[in-house]
Formats: structure tokens, C-alpha cells, sequence
């Protein structure tokens, strides 16, 4: 390698940043490219970290806060509010949303996870707001959260310990949430509606009505507002993935393109940590495999 070849990194959440740390380690020039801001699917935790060696207990913007600070220390580009839309092999050339193109050697690609949506009639009335933001609102009713994963009792948890009122809605009769949440939700007295799902939603003055079928009845529920928490999908770019690869990943020599994150680790395994090791063993095998050289 006669000089030091740019990888565009596009997505700034853990994946990425472990991915940009690693390539820059290793003696590539990492620029990383994010749609929003740092942080990715980081933003979405607001409950004390229990998993993530290190950081025990903390909050996950302390977290944040030290891989920013290192991609500074190593004087990595980052590129925020850039939403990277294509990339031309041939070209080499990256091409954001707004028109602006970037040349790199190879994409590093980790799109991260977005909310499954609610296909139901009057799915346009489900909230876009997060659990902090919620409570920051003077609701006057329910909060409805249609979900049986860590995400909807995480939700839930910080909603009623902060006082507000909570009903959870879960489609089967058993949970994917861990345990801990689960007993804390039965410890706190939420109610939980299984084996129920969502008909329907419709907008009232001043919040929402909702159909739900259970196993016996259908009933019509007031509420201040409905999260949805169902699960995530990979949130793959058309133009840059022509699909949503959930088992096979392009390997280096053969394209210049590697998926990385949770959008291609099974569900179970899905975590910082995992996200982390996928960042590190792309970077490696760039440097093993370079792409340029095929």
C-alpha cells in the first residue's frame, strides 16, 4: 500500500465507531459518515448500563461521551447529518442525500436497527417521541406501549417510576424481556395485557382510541398516547444494499462493501458488546483482505 487508503465508515453508532477506531489502529484513514448524530441505537438506552464491561451502572451518554472523545484523541473525520444514500464501486465515489460525493477506497456499512411499525389502520397516530421525551410531557391519560421485548419494559419501567400511568399490550403470552424488567414491572403493579393485539387507532381530542383483540373480547381503550416497541429491522439504504442481508455479509476481496452491527447479528446476540467485536473484525479483515487489491 503505497499510500494510506480512506474507508468511509457510514453510520456513527457502536459498530462504526469500534469499526473507525480499528482502522485507523491498523493504518487505514477512517472517515466516519452519520445520518443524525453519534451515538446510533445508543440514544434509545436510558436505563443504567449492566452489560457493557467497564461501565457497570453508568449512563449510557458516559459511554457515549468517552468514544467521542476518543475518535477525537485520534483525529478521526466525522461527518454528522451526512445521509449517505449510494456508493458506486466502480466510481469509488460515496454520494449523500443532499448531492455532495466523498471518494473512499471501501465502505464499511452499519445502518444499525430501526422500529418495526404497527400495520394496523391509524398507525400514523403512534408516537415518534422517545421515553425521555415523554416524560417531559404533561399527559393527561394512558400510555399504551405494544411490545414484549426489553425495549417496551424499559419504556414502561421509566414511564411509571416517573409517575405516569402505563398499560403494556403483548400479542403472546410470554416475553423476550430479561427477567430483571419483568419482575420489576410485576413489582410496580403495570398492567400487562398478553395474548393482545392492536386492531386499530384513532385519533380523539386529545389522544387516542384503541381497538384491542384479546383472546376473549375486543374493547375500545382511551389513551394519552401508543408506543410502539415490536421489535427492530436492519435500516439498509436501498442504494447502498440492494438487500436486507440478515445471513450472508459480503467478505472482502470480493466487494468493497461490508455490513456490519446488528443489522446482520441475530436477534439473541444483538448488543454493544457484539456491535463492538463486528466494528473490529471488519477493520481486520480489511487490512488482511484489502479490497482494493482485487
Amino acid at each position: 500500500m503505497n499510500s494510506i487508503e480512506t474507508v468511509a465508515v457510514v453510520g456513527g453508532g457502536p459498530a462504526g465507531i469500534a469499526c473507525a477506531i480499528w482502522l485507523k489502529r491498523l493504518g487505514l484513514l477512517p472517515k466516519i459518515f452519520e445520518r443524525h448524530h453519534l451515538g446510533g441505537q445508543l440514544h434509545d438506552i436510558t436505563l443504567p448500563l449492566q452489560d457493557v464491561p467497564g461501565f457497570y451502572g453508568a449512563d449510557v451518554s458516559v459511554l457515549l461521551a468517552d468514544l467521542v472523545q476518543q475518535l477525537h484523541q485520534m483525529e478521526i473525520d466525522v461527518y454528522e447529518e451526512h445521509d449517505v444514500v449510494a456508493f458506486d464501486e466502480a466510481e469509488k465515489l460515496l454520494t449523500c442525500a443532499d448531492g455532495a460525493t466523498y471518494h473512499a477506497q471501501a465502505v464499511v456499512y452499519a445502518p444499525g436497527l430501526r422500529t418495526r411499525d404497527l400495520k394496523v389502520p391509524g398507525a400514523q397516530w403512534v408516537t415518534s417521541l422517545s421515553t425521555s421525551a415523554l416524560l417531559a410531557q404533561p399527559l393527561a391519560g394512558e400510555v399504551l406501549i405494544v411490545g414484549g421485548g426489553d425495549r417496551a419494559f424499559e419504556a414502561a419501567l421509566r414511564l411509571s417510576e416517573a409517575g405516569k400511568t402505563v398499560r403494556l399490550i403483548h400479542r403472546r403470552d410470554h416475553f423476550r424481556a430479561r427477567p430483571d424488567f419483568q419482575q420489576r414491572v410485576r413489582d410496580l403493579g403495570i398492567p400487562v395485557h398478553v395474548n393482545t393485539i392492536v386492531e386499530a387507532i384513532t385519533r380523539t381530542q386529545g389522544g387516542v382510541e384503541v381497538v384491542l383483540k384479546g383472546p376473549r373480547t375486543t374493547k375500545r381503550v382511551k389513551a394519552a398516547v401508543v408506543m410502539v416497541r415490536i421489535g427492530m429491522e436492519p435500516d439498509i439504504q436501498p442504494g447502498l444494499c440492494s438487500s436486507v442481508l440478515s445471513d450472508v455479509v459480503p467478505l472482502w476481496p470480493s466487494s468493497r462493501l461490508r455490513v456490519i452491527g446488528d443489522a446482520v447479528t441475530p436477534v439473541p446476540f444483538r448488543s454493544i458488546v457484539t456491535a463492538f467485536a463486528s466494528g473490529m473484525v471488519a477493520a481486520k479483515e480489511m487490512v488482511m483482505n484489502p479490497p482494493w487489491r482485487s
